[in-house]
């Protein structure tokens, strides 16, 4: 049976609800706290497992008890966790998300073993049978674990093996020029509309189809947009396709990204349309954002169709 592949962050996220940030130097109180496995790659191997896929996450993560709670729920969830280091030096990293009244989550990191993550410490065993490798923008972030991801994409190309990027929101001006080289050996990424300019290397507020298809140009063969105006778009060589977003009780909008690129990579391996596509990422985000935290209560296929029936969507 093939496997999705994935290498990104291994984290724990401690979730506060906190009502109105203070200013520096001051407090504020929390009405209420989570604490549960998180990361972006973490994230969207769970809901891809939960969309009954076998997948296999490369990390990193420190030799401590976070990192063996991170380990069991990993493997609660059926994800091979062969691929995932211990390091001595360096802690398993920790997220304080604070999440505001109207749901959105402001992050505080250190990312701790996750960067430690070398070249040497994996192998193209990993690929084996592989159908689909995914990679975390956060991996490109920091030396030696960006070395470690061109390494396993070159591993992935070696091997015809369609790689999907995740670009996540507020680093892609850290990340854009490193990127750019990529594109030729990436199948899709995934990104907001903000941060398709910078990627591109354009003026900000140029059009939109303008800074894709300069992607599109530079070898990448789709992408996939979160647009602010309700939308979600899916374009490549033959045209574009949208779907709007769902109705959704916001209540933390953690995972939210991670659950949307797990749709798109459902659909794309299951031969959707565009459309298609969009209208079922579009499910897993709202599905997300409804509830409290990621990881283990990241959206399962079942409940990402049930949605799209629901509205009256599409019909599967």
């Amino acid at each position: 049976m093939s496997a999705i592949v994935l290498l990104g962050d291994i984290n724990i996220d401690v979730v506060l609800d906190v009502p109105a940030y203070p200013a520096e130097g001051g407090e504020a109180i929390a009405t209420a706290q989570t604490t549960a496995l998180g990361g972006s790659a973490t994230n969207t191997a769970i809901a891809l497992a939960r969309s009954r896929h076998r997948c296999r996450l490369i990390g990193r993560l420190g030799n401590d008890a976070w990192g063996d709670k991170a380990l069991s729920d990993l493997r609660a969830e059926g994800i091979d966790t062969g691929w995932i280091g211990r390091d001595d030096a360096e802690p398993t990293q920790i997220n304080v998300v604070a999440v505001g009244r109207t749901g959105e989550r402001t992050m505080f990191a250190y990312r701790g073993a996750n960067v430690q993550l070398s070249p040497g410490a994996f192998s193209d065993a990993v690929f084996d049978a592989a159908e689909l490798f995914h990679l975390s923008g956060y991996a490109l972030l920091q030396s030696p674990q960006s070395d470690a991801a061109e390494y396993a994409i070159d591993m992935a190309v070696a091997r015809g093996i369609p790689i999907t990027l995740d670009i996540p929101g507020g680093v892609v001006s850290e990340l854009a020029s490193g990127v750019r080289p990529l594109l030729p050996s990436l199948d899709t990424i995934v990104l907001a509309d903000t941060d398709l300019s910078p990627l591109a290397g354009k003026p900000s507020g140029i059009d939109l189809d303008e800074a894709v298809r300069t992607l599109l140009d530079l070898g990448v063969k789709r992408v996939a947009v979160k647009a602010k105006e309700g939308l979600s778009w899916l374009y490549d060589a033959q045209g574009r396709e949208s779907a709007s977003w769902l109705p959704a009780d916001v209540v933390d909008t953690t995972g939210a990204g991670d659950a949307f690129a797990a749709g798109h990579i459902h659909g794309r391996l299951a031969g959707m349309t565009r459309q298609e596509c969009c209208r079922l990422a579009n499910a897993f985000g709202a599905l997300a954002v409804a509830r409290r935290g990621a990881g283990r209560v990241m959206p399962t296929i079942d409940e990402a169709f049930a949605l799209l029936r629901s509205a009256d969507d599409l019909t599967f």
